[in-house]
């Protein structure tokens, strides 16, 4: 399989990887510049810098960095650093393959549906979870992936990971606390759910009363949802959710 192909299967199907790419060589190198590799999880390799010392250091310095958000651009010397005997020196830019952003929402009425319709425009992979019987029904053509289960048995069937945007704005506030209780030590790059400000006062002591989550952690939810503007239609909300996960995403990214 062409690499490119398989580093866009690991980004659409959430499967952790490293990409490594030869930069530059001076002398005497086993591969070129541009030369390719992928490093998964459990050290096997597609492609290759060159085998020997310098590919067994660069499967090592990829799995160092596996699964965060920070690429390594590594200089190699061959003689000194690694006793190779070609003695020239390796350039490797090393990028890990982050899932593609996938937003999570939670409740799939008017607002979760402006957002889904909006967010998937902006890259975002769309899951929506409700737990109403045939509340997707109103949904086809759009394109998002969904899910009608009870809350707490839907979160058993989703893969949270550190791309993953959490939205709650569920028909009842108890359904968004619950829900965010749930959540919350997922892996995940933002959580954020709906409410009104005495809402969100009484979600917030529930946090720290009924669940016994820190304040460091209870600082993470972002309550209530979306930047401030003056919304007062379910798409005017959608936007302002939105805008905020775009300023979060594109804010991780610099």
């Amino acid at each position: 399989m062409n690499i490119y192909n398989e580093v866009s299967e690991c980004i659409q199907q959430n499967k952790t990887a490293v990409l490594c790419v030869i930069t530059q060589t001076e002398g005497s190198t086993p591969r070129k510049a541009a030369s390719k590799m992928l490093v998964f999880p459990d050290g096997s390799i597609s492609g290759t810098v060159g085998g020997g010392s310098i590919e067994k250091q660069c499967i090592e310095d990829a799995l160092g960095i596996m699964g965060s958000d920070q690429p390594l651009h590594k200089s190699y010397n061959l003689a000194n650093d690694l006793e190779m005997h070609c003695g020239g020196r390796m350039h490797i830019y090393l990028e890990p393959l982050m899932p593609a952003p996938q937003l999570i929402i939670f409740g799939a009425g008017h607002v979760g549906k402006a957002l889904a319709k909006m967010a998937s425009m902006s890259g975002f992979r769309i899951l929506a979870v409700d737990n109403r019987e045939g509340i997707f029904e109103s949904w086809t053509g759009l394109p998002a992936e969904t899910l009608c289960a009870p809350f707490g048995e839907a979160l058993e069937k989703i893969d949270f990971h550190k791309n993953a945007y959490i939205v709650s704005c569920t028909y009842k506030h108890a359904f968004d606390t619950e829900v965010i209780a749930m959540c919350l030590p997922k892996d995940y790059k933002y959580i954020g759910m709906i409410g009104s400000k005495r809402k969100i006062a009484i979600a917030a002591k529930a946090f720290e009363e009924e669940y016994k989550f820190s304040p460091d952690q209870i600082a993470k939810i972002d309550m209530p949802i979306g930047v401030p503007i003056n919304c007062e239609t379910p798409e005017d909300i959608a936007v302002s959710i939105l805008a905020k996960l775009i300023d979060v995403k594109n804010t991780e990214n610099k």
